[in-house]
């Protein structure tokens, strides 16, 4: 594979190659996003990392081959110049979490719903083939009726997170009935791993390491009994890599381990690798919060051949390592 190095600016050096590029990751150099574009560079593509300047983990994607494209997702300049000539999509932007986004949910619509539409116009516009999608398996099904979760469970969202996630879903089905836009959602459960951020409000596992590295107390909302299925963000890049290739009817794909652990749990995990560590306050439950979600993979396992690999225990210890070293 023939290559060059240029200049991106901004710091960003890249060995691009010289392949006509056929993905293009949007949002590919956050946390998922990048262990994506991983995924696709050792399988052979040439793609393209679009991303607003500053977003982590750009200069890593560069060095291993990807072409960087820095724009604003909601400059249509930008993305239009972005999308052209790409085949598949991989749609990764996201600028809210369940907690907050309840705080504002104009803000919330506005931006991701408001601004996936725009993309699908440009992508269907240019002629994008297929857009692959991260929903949120935790919220769309909400309160849950059985568990584990399947697909088909009714879907009844408690936060604007949740909502939107599910209101882009429906306009993807609504792009491919129109205009033959492909797409694929993975509704995936509570991604967790190396480059998830340490600081902001998403995320148990992140948090509770946080705390114990920095030895601050943890704040549990209500008493620690509230159930999670936790999937590791290699499992879930290799969701995204089997999705890529697949031309069946399905649409829809849980993605997650198949168990559930309390939050307590996983405490009592993490304070086992770091020695006790983070002590833990209980405060009043949050409105947002279900009770318990668990999804069933075993549509993915059948039709995609894709199964979780890395057990909870392992990755914690993963996670652990990578935050210890980049604190």
């Amino acid at each position: 594979m023939e290559s060059v190095a240029v200049h991106l600016g901004v710091g960003l050096t890249a060995v691009v190659n010289l392949l006509n590029p056929d993905c293009i990751v949007i949002g590919g150099g956050g946390f998922i996003g990048s262990h994506v574009t991983e995924g696709l560079l050792r399988q052979g593509h040439a793609v393209v990392v679009f991303d607003r300047p500053g977003a982590p983990y750009l200069q890593l994607l560069a060095e291993q081959g990807a072409t960087i494209t820095l724009g604003n997702f909601f400059e249509s300049s930008d993305l239009l110049n972005a999308l052209t000539g790409m085949d598949v999509a991989f749609h990764f932007v996201s600028t809210t979490v369940p907690k907050t986004s309840n705080v504002d949910p104009a803000f919330d619509v506005q931006s991701n719903l408001v601004g996936t539409i725009n993309f699908l116009n440009i992508a269907k516009d240019v002629g994008v083939k297929k857009v692959l999608f991260p929903s949120s398996g935790g919220t769309v099904y909400g309160i849950p009726q059985f568990t584990p979760i399947t697909e088909d469970h009714p879907t009844n969202p408690i936060s604007s997170y949740g909502i939107t996630k599910l209101a882009i879903e429906k306009y993807l089905a609504l792009f491919h009935r129109l205009y033959c836009l492909d797409y694929n959602i993975l509704r995936i459960s509570n991604a967790y791993g190396e480059r998830q951020q340490l600081k902001n409000a998403q995320g148990l596992i992140p948090t509770i390491i946080h705390k114990a590295l920095t030895r601050q107390t943890l704040h549990v909302w209500g008493d620690g009994s509230v159930v999670r299925d936790y999937v590791h963000v290699s499992d879930i890049a290799t969701a995204f890599l089997k999705v890529l290739d697949y031309e069946g009817e399905t649409k829809i794909f849980n993605i997650s381990s198949g168990t559930g652990y309390t939050v307590n749990q996983v405490i009592e995990m993490v304070q086992a690798i770091m020695g006790g560590y983070p002590e833990v306050i209980y405060d009043p439950a949050d409105a947002y919060d279900v009770p318990v979600n668990i999804l069933d993979n075993s549509r993915a396992k059948q039709t995609l051949d894709w199964s979780p690999t890395l057990k909870l225990e392992e990755g914690l210890r993963r996670t652990v390592a990578f935050m210890q070293e980049h604190l």
